[in-house]
Protein backbone atom coordinates (compact mmCIF):
# COMPACT_ATOMS: atom_id res chain seq x y z
CA UNK A 1 0.00 0.00 0.00
CA UNK A 2 1.10 3.50 -1.03
CA UNK A 3 0.32 6.37 1.96
CA UNK A 4 0.09 9.17 0.25
CA UNK A 5 1.74 12.32 1.82
CA UNK A 6 0.31 15.80 2.08
CA UNK A 7 2.28 16.86 -0.89
CA UNK A 8 0.84 13.32 -3.44
CA UNK A 9 -2.57 14.50 -2.81
CA UNK A 10 -3.50 17.28 -5.42
CA UNK A 11 -1.40 15.08 -7.91
CA UNK A 12 -3.26 11.91 -6.54
CA UNK A 13 -6.62 13.63 -7.13
CA UNK A 14 -6.23 14.18 -10.52
CA UNK A 15 -5.86 11.13 -11.91
CA UNK A 16 -9.34 10.17 -11.06
CA UNK A 17 -12.90 11.64 -12.45
CA UNK A 18 -14.99 9.33 -10.53
CA UNK A 19 -14.36 8.95 -6.24
CA UNK A 20 -16.60 6.56 -4.96
CA UNK A 21 -17.17 6.19 -1.12
CA UNK A 22 -18.10 3.85 1.31
CA UNK A 23 -20.19 5.81 4.28
CA UNK A 24 -19.84 3.97 7.49
CA UNK A 25 -16.13 4.53 9.01
CA UNK A 26 -15.40 6.67 5.96
CA UNK A 27 -18.02 9.74 5.67
CA UNK A 28 -19.00 8.93 9.48
CA UNK A 29 -19.12 7.47 12.40
CA UNK A 30 -22.34 6.69 13.32
CA UNK A 31 -24.28 10.48 13.92
CA UNK A 32 -20.68 11.97 13.79
CA UNK A 33 -18.91 13.21 10.56
CA UNK A 34 -15.53 12.06 10.24
CA UNK A 35 -13.47 15.50 10.70
CA UNK A 36 -12.46 17.43 7.29
CA UNK A 37 -14.71 15.36 5.37
CA UNK A 38 -16.91 17.94 4.41
CA UNK A 39 -14.69 20.04 3.21
CA UNK A 40 -12.72 17.35 1.30
CA UNK A 41 -15.86 16.14 -0.59
CA UNK A 42 -16.38 20.50 -1.72
CA UNK A 43 -12.64 20.34 -2.70
CA UNK A 44 -13.38 17.20 -5.05
CA UNK A 45 -16.78 18.91 -6.31
CA UNK A 46 -15.06 21.95 -7.13
CA UNK A 47 -12.62 20.12 -9.16
CA UNK A 48 -15.20 18.75 -11.09
CA UNK A 49 -15.05 15.23 -9.92
CA UNK A 50 -18.46 12.81 -9.95
CA UNK A 51 -19.00 11.67 -6.09
CA UNK A 52 -20.69 8.22 -5.74
CA UNK A 53 -21.54 6.82 -2.11
CA UNK A 54 -21.39 2.96 -2.48
CA UNK A 55 -22.77 1.28 1.25
CA UNK A 56 -23.32 -1.90 1.86
CA UNK A 57 -25.02 -0.86 4.87
CA UNK A 58 -29.14 -1.25 4.25
CA UNK A 59 -30.49 0.19 7.25
CA UNK A 60 -31.70 3.12 5.68
CA UNK A 61 -33.26 4.30 2.62
CA UNK A 62 -31.73 6.79 0.68
CA UNK A 63 -33.79 9.42 1.50
CA UNK A 64 -32.49 8.76 4.84
CA UNK A 65 -28.47 8.61 4.27
CA UNK A 66 -29.95 12.61 2.24
CA UNK A 67 -31.25 13.86 5.60
CA UNK A 68 -27.84 12.84 7.34
CA UNK A 69 -26.08 14.24 4.30
CA UNK A 70 -27.59 17.64 4.66
CA UNK A 71 -27.47 17.57 8.72
CA UNK A 72 -23.15 16.96 8.25
CA UNK A 73 -23.26 19.40 5.20
CA UNK A 74 -22.39 17.39 2.54
CA UNK A 75 -24.38 18.16 -0.60
CA UNK A 76 -25.55 14.88 -2.40
CA UNK A 77 -28.45 13.91 -4.82
CA UNK A 78 -30.52 10.72 -3.85
CA UNK A 79 -29.32 8.89 -7.39
CA UNK A 80 -25.50 9.06 -6.25
CA UNK A 81 -26.07 6.76 -3.41
CA UNK A 82 -26.37 3.26 -4.45
CA UNK A 83 -26.70 1.11 -1.29
CA UNK A 84 -26.76 -3.06 -0.56
CA UNK A 85 -30.83 -2.05 0.31
CA UNK A 86 -31.55 -0.53 -3.11
CA UNK A 87 -29.04 -3.36 -5.16
CA UNK A 88 -31.50 -5.84 -3.17
CA UNK A 89 -34.55 -4.58 -4.25
CA UNK A 90 -33.80 -3.99 -7.90
CA UNK A 91 -32.27 -7.79 -8.30
CA UNK A 92 -35.57 -9.04 -6.35
CA UNK A 93 -37.87 -7.46 -8.86
CA UNK A 94 -35.56 -8.59 -12.03
CA UNK A 95 -36.13 -12.51 -10.37
CA UNK A 96 -39.40 -12.31 -9.08
CA UNK A 97 -41.21 -9.27 -11.08
CA UNK A 98 -43.04 -6.13 -9.66
CA UNK A 99 -45.47 -7.13 -7.34
CA UNK A 100 -44.25 -10.15 -5.72
CA UNK A 101 -44.34 -10.58 -2.10
CA UNK A 102 -40.91 -10.77 0.20
CA UNK A 103 -40.46 -10.73 3.64
CA UNK A 104 -37.89 -8.91 5.24
CA UNK A 105 -35.50 -9.88 8.07
CA UNK A 106 -34.41 -6.12 8.34
CA UNK A 107 -34.76 -2.65 8.97
CA UNK A 108 -37.75 -0.48 7.84
CA UNK A 109 -35.65 1.30 5.68
CA UNK A 110 -34.91 -1.90 3.85
CA UNK A 111 -38.21 -2.82 3.38
CA UNK A 112 -38.61 0.95 1.70
CA UNK A 113 -36.70 0.67 -1.15
CA UNK A 114 -37.90 -2.56 -1.87
CA UNK A 115 -41.56 -0.74 -1.74
CA UNK A 116 -40.13 1.40 -4.11
CA UNK A 117 -39.61 -0.55 -6.82
CA UNK A 118 -42.93 -2.55 -6.69
CA UNK A 119 -42.44 -5.00 -4.17
CA UNK A 120 -44.75 -6.20 -1.85
CA UNK A 121 -43.40 -6.56 1.91
CA UNK A 122 -45.30 -8.79 3.94
CA UNK A 123 -45.37 -8.19 7.91
CA UNK A 124 -47.03 -10.95 9.76
CA UNK A 125 -48.83 -9.99 13.16
CA UNK A 126 -47.10 -13.09 14.48
CA UNK A 127 -43.50 -11.61 13.69
CA UNK A 128 -44.94 -7.93 14.91
CA UNK A 129 -46.33 -9.60 18.93
CA UNK A 130 -43.73 -8.32 21.20
CA UNK A 131 -45.19 -10.45 23.78
CA UNK A 132 -42.83 -12.93 24.92
CA UNK A 133 -43.69 -16.43 23.88
CA UNK A 134 -44.19 -18.70 26.50
CA UNK A 135 -42.45 -22.14 26.49
CA UNK A 136 -41.28 -22.38 23.33
CA UNK A 137 -41.02 -20.25 19.90
CA UNK A 138 -43.79 -18.17 18.34
CA UNK A 139 -45.54 -20.41 16.00
CA UNK A 140 -46.13 -18.98 12.37
CA UNK A 141 -48.40 -19.81 9.53
CA UNK A 142 -46.55 -18.60 6.94
CA UNK A 143 -47.91 -16.53 3.56
CA UNK A 144 -47.28 -19.44 0.94
CA UNK A 145 -46.55 -16.66 -1.96
CA UNK A 146 -43.76 -15.21 -0.57
CA UNK A 147 -41.08 -15.98 -3.11
CA UNK A 148 -37.69 -14.77 -1.33
CA UNK A 149 -36.47 -13.59 2.34
CA UNK A 150 -34.09 -10.49 2.45
CA UNK A 151 -31.82 -10.27 5.09
CA UNK A 152 -29.83 -7.20 6.32
CA UNK A 153 -28.90 -5.06 9.39
CA UNK A 154 -31.33 -5.44 11.77
CA UNK A 155 -31.10 -3.44 15.22
CA UNK A 156 -34.37 -5.49 16.04
CA UNK A 157 -34.15 -8.80 15.42
CA UNK A 158 -36.03 -11.00 17.10
CA UNK A 159 -36.88 -14.83 17.58
CA UNK A 160 -40.33 -13.96 15.97
CA UNK A 161 -38.38 -12.61 12.51
CA UNK A 162 -35.58 -15.36 12.66
CA UNK A 163 -38.41 -17.94 12.74
CA UNK A 164 -40.70 -16.72 10.19
CA UNK A 165 -37.86 -16.61 7.34
CA UNK A 166 -36.61 -19.90 8.22
CA UNK A 167 -40.40 -21.30 8.07
CA UNK A 168 -40.27 -19.60 4.97
CA UNK A 169 -36.97 -20.93 3.59
CA UNK A 170 -37.66 -24.71 4.47
CA UNK A 171 -41.69 -24.66 3.44
CA UNK A 172 -42.32 -22.09 0.66
CA UNK A 173 -41.35 -24.00 -2.53
CA UNK A 174 -38.81 -21.85 -4.33
CA UNK A 175 -38.30 -19.22 -1.44
CA UNK A 176 -35.10 -17.37 -2.31
CA UNK A 177 -32.79 -16.05 0.57
CA UNK A 178 -30.98 -12.75 -0.55
CA UNK A 179 -28.29 -11.21 1.64
CA UNK A 180 -27.85 -7.44 1.62
CA UNK A 181 -24.15 -8.08 2.91
CA UNK A 182 -22.13 -9.96 4.54
CA UNK A 183 -20.39 -7.97 6.90
CA UNK A 184 -19.68 -9.11 9.84
CA UNK A 185 -20.01 -6.19 11.79
CA UNK A 186 -20.96 -2.51 12.55
CA UNK A 187 -18.69 0.13 13.51
CA UNK A 188 -20.26 2.03 16.09
CA UNK A 189 -19.80 6.13 17.26
CA UNK A 190 -18.34 4.66 21.08
CA UNK A 191 -15.64 3.00 19.50
CA UNK A 192 -16.99 -0.75 19.74
CA UNK A 193 -17.96 -2.88 17.02
CA UNK A 194 -21.71 -4.27 16.64
CA UNK A 195 -23.27 -7.43 15.11
CA UNK A 196 -23.88 -6.53 11.25
CA UNK A 197 -25.85 -8.08 8.57
CA UNK A 198 -23.68 -11.25 8.61
CA UNK A 199 -25.34 -11.75 12.35
CA UNK A 200 -29.38 -11.80 10.50
CA UNK A 201 -27.73 -13.91 7.26
CA UNK A 202 -25.59 -16.62 9.45
CA UNK A 203 -28.28 -17.88 11.15
CA UNK A 204 -30.87 -18.17 8.21
CA UNK A 205 -28.36 -19.86 6.20
CA UNK A 206 -27.41 -22.19 8.89
CA UNK A 207 -31.26 -23.20 9.45
CA UNK A 208 -32.00 -23.89 6.20
CA UNK A 209 -28.94 -25.37 4.65
CA UNK A 210 -28.77 -22.34 2.03
CA UNK A 211 -26.30 -19.60 0.83
CA UNK A 212 -27.77 -16.99 0.41
CA UNK A 213 -27.51 -14.43 -2.63
CA UNK A 214 -25.19 -11.58 -1.47
CA UNK A 215 -25.65 -8.34 -3.28
CA UNK A 216 -23.68 -5.95 -1.74
CA UNK A 217 -19.77 -5.03 -1.64
CA UNK A 218 -17.42 -7.55 -2.46
CA UNK A 219 -19.45 -8.60 -4.73
CA UNK A 220 -19.48 -6.99 -8.33
CA UNK A 221 -23.48 -6.17 -8.19
CA UNK A 222 -23.17 -2.67 -6.83
CA UNK A 223 -20.29 -1.81 -9.60
CA UNK A 224 -22.48 -2.85 -12.43
CA UNK A 225 -25.29 -1.25 -11.49
CA UNK A 226 -23.39 1.96 -11.35
CA UNK A 227 -21.46 1.62 -14.81
CA UNK A 228 -24.64 1.00 -15.92
CA UNK A 229 -26.75 3.91 -14.59
CA UNK A 230 -23.36 6.58 -14.41
CA UNK A 231 -21.90 5.67 -17.43
CA UNK A 232 -18.49 5.65 -15.45
CA UNK A 233 -14.99 4.79 -16.78
CA UNK A 234 -13.79 2.13 -14.26
CA UNK A 235 -10.10 3.36 -15.73
CA UNK A 236 -10.52 6.52 -14.33
CA UNK A 237 -12.44 5.76 -10.79
CA UNK A 238 -11.19 5.23 -7.14
CA UNK A 239 -12.79 3.15 -4.53
CA UNK A 240 -12.40 4.60 -0.95
CA UNK A 241 -13.13 2.31 2.03
CA UNK A 242 -12.10 1.25 5.55
CA UNK A 243 -13.12 -2.25 5.11
CA UNK A 244 -10.10 -4.51 3.12
CA UNK A 245 -12.57 -7.85 2.86
CA UNK A 246 -15.51 -5.51 1.24
CA UNK A 247 -14.75 -2.43 -0.15
CA UNK A 248 -10.72 -3.13 -1.11
CA UNK A 249 -11.92 -6.53 -2.44
CA UNK A 250 -14.76 -4.90 -4.62
CA UNK A 251 -12.85 -2.28 -5.94
CA UNK A 252 -9.91 -4.71 -6.95
CA UNK A 253 -11.95 -7.55 -8.34
CA UNK A 254 -14.03 -4.76 -9.98
CA UNK A 255 -11.49 -3.57 -11.80
CA UNK A 256 -10.95 0.25 -10.31
CA UNK A 257 -8.15 1.48 -8.05
CA UNK A 258 -8.69 1.94 -4.21
CA UNK A 259 -8.08 3.94 -1.23
CA UNK A 260 -8.07 2.61 2.33
CA UNK A 261 -9.03 5.01 5.51
CA UNK A 262 -8.05 4.49 9.10
CA UNK A 263 -11.33 5.90 10.54
CA UNK A 264 -13.50 2.35 10.87
CA UNK A 265 -13.07 -1.00 10.86
CA UNK A 266 -9.25 -0.96 8.96
CA UNK A 267 -7.44 0.81 12.25
CA UNK A 268 -3.64 0.90 11.75
CA UNK A 269 -1.31 1.12 8.78
CA UNK A 270 0.28 -2.13 9.66
CA UNK A 271 -3.10 -4.03 9.01
CA UNK A 272 -3.30 -3.02 5.78
CA UNK A 273 -0.20 -3.29 4.69
CA UNK A 274 -0.12 -6.77 6.10
CA UNK A 275 -2.85 -7.36 3.35
CA UNK A 276 -2.77 -9.70 0.65
CA UNK A 277 -3.70 -10.20 -2.67
CA UNK A 278 -7.75 -8.47 -3.58
CA UNK A 279 -7.42 -7.61 0.06
CA UNK A 280 -4.83 -5.23 -0.56
CA UNK A 281 -5.30 -1.10 -1.20
CA UNK A 282 -3.35 0.55 -3.86
CA UNK A 283 -2.94 3.21 -1.51
CA UNK A 284 -3.86 4.65 2.08
CA UNK A 285 -4.33 7.80 4.16
CA UNK A 286 -5.05 7.78 7.90
CA UNK A 287 -8.85 9.95 6.81
CA UNK A 288 -10.28 10.98 4.05
CA UNK A 289 -10.21 14.23 5.56
CA UNK A 290 -7.11 14.78 4.63
CA UNK A 291 -8.08 15.28 0.96
CA UNK A 292 -9.53 18.55 2.36
CA UNK A 293 -7.37 21.59 1.10
CA UNK A 294 -4.76 22.96 3.53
Amino acid sequence: TTWLQPEDVAEWIDRYDTFLFDCDGVIWLDNDVVPNVPEALRNLRKLGKKILFVSNNATKHRSEYMTKFKKMGIEAEIEDIITSAVGAARYFVSEYGAGSKVFVCGSQGLAQEFEDVGAQVVRPASVLDTSPPVGGPALHQVDPEIKAVVAGADWNLTHRKLGYAVVCLNTVPGCGLIATNRDPLYPAADGNMYPGAGATVAPLELCSGRTAVTIGKPGPMLLDILVKTQGMDKSRAVMVGDRLDSDIKFGNDGGIHTLVVLTGVTRTRAEADAASGALRARFGLASLGDLAPR
